[in-house]
């Protein structure tokens, strides 16, 4: 059985906000999964992924880091946050920094100050968020960072919040407004940019950003927005998902799913091991031929299995952003015919 490297854990599913590109902020549930489950999560784990709902609603936030990082010893902790209650991020991230000092974090922006409140429909919620990153920065974390998801209200503030993250020297990342049954909610994808030019346009500006530095993990970045724009032109992924063997998602009541997107369940932590709820290939075939999404989140076990493949097509990007061929001028799009 193949050990997964890669986690999307939602520590709750109740939210604060209130994002039209996002039905979680509607749900009521009580009796989350207990602290002492994430104890049970494998330790073949390099990357995990905590999520929400709000994770910051969760007052037992600390200790469900603690013993998440006694069962993965070796993983990388990335925490996506609203950003909206500073006062939460002060009391507890000091303490999460304590268990590791190399844990990221990460807020979402999508756009800058009225244009962000009025997608996550929280009045004054910018605000809160830059409080919360300047907390982040003065308690001691190093690893921040600004998620930005692509609607069609927010296509001209993604140039903004792309420099508002350089601005700030934090780290920056992006997807498309998705469709999920068990997440997000339905109907997401119809929010999507509208005009394909002008997306285009925004994506291709937003990759060469990254294309045109040196580090590996912003070329990495780069390969991955232009993958983008293949994938809102084709629907299709440049790489096949594997998820259920490369990475999982679990919800907040211990239920573990192929990934946060299809409802694919896999078991229950609760009742059954990892061991045993991993060995489940029930939707292998489905999963093989999926092409929901391309998200980092469940691009990242892959990329990390074809580093190689995806290195030397990022270099070529970045080639032909400083040599462009004559009849390629914005060094294309890559329509990608989808490997293993």
């Amino acid at each position: 059985m193949q050990a997964p490297t890669s986690a999307i854990i939602a520590i709750t599913l109740n939210c604060n906000s209130r994002c039209i590109m996002c039905d979680i902020w509607k749900n009521k549930i009580p009796n989350e999964l207990p602290a002492e489950y994430y104890k049970k999560l494998p330790s073949s784990l390099k990357d995990i992924n905590i999520t929400g709902g709000e994770p910051f609603l969760r007052q037992d936030i600390v200790e469900i880091v603690r013993n998440m990082r006694e069962a993965a010893p070796n993983a990388r902790f990335i925490m996506n946050t609203n950003g909206f209650m500073p006062h939460m991020v002060k009391k507890h991230l000091p303490k999460i920094l304590e268990i590791d000092p190399n844990f990221a974090f990460r807020v979402s922006i999508d756009g800058i100050g009225e244009a962000h409140d009025a997608i996550r429909r929280i009045p004054g919620g910018y605000k809160k968020i830059l409080e919360s990153l300047r907390i982040a920065k003065e308690v001691g974390a190093k690893d921040l960072g600004i998620a930005f998801t692509l609607i069609d209200q927010n296509v001209d503030e993604l140039p903004k919040v792309q420099k508002l993250a350089d601005d700030l020297g934090v780290e920056f990342s992006m997807t498309v407004a998705t469709n999920s049954v068990i997440y997000f909610g339905s109907g997401k994808e119809n929010l999507r940019p509208k005009n394909p030019e002008r997306l285009e346009f925004r994506l291709k500006e937003a990759a060469k950003i990254h294309l045109t530095r040196m580090s590996p993990k912003e070329l990495m970045r780069g390969w991955f927005i232009k993958r983008l724009i293949s994938f809102v032109q084709t629907g299709k992924r440049a790489l096949v998902c594997d998820a259920g063997t490369g990475f999982f998602y679990m919800d907040s009541l211990g239920s573990v799913y192929t990934c946060h997107l299809k409802p694919w369940k896999m078991g229950n932590i609760k009742t059954q091991s990892m061991e045993t709820i991993l060995a489940n290939q029930t939707y292998a075939k489905r999963v093989a031929s999926c092409d929901a999404c391309w998200m980092v989140c469940t691009a990242k076990s892959m990329m990390r299995k074809k580093i190689f493949r995806v290195a030397l097509e990022a270099f070529k990007d970045k080639a032909a952003i400083h040599f462009p061929l004559p009849d390629k001028p914005d060094f294309g799009v890559v329509v990608p015919t989808k490997s293993s």
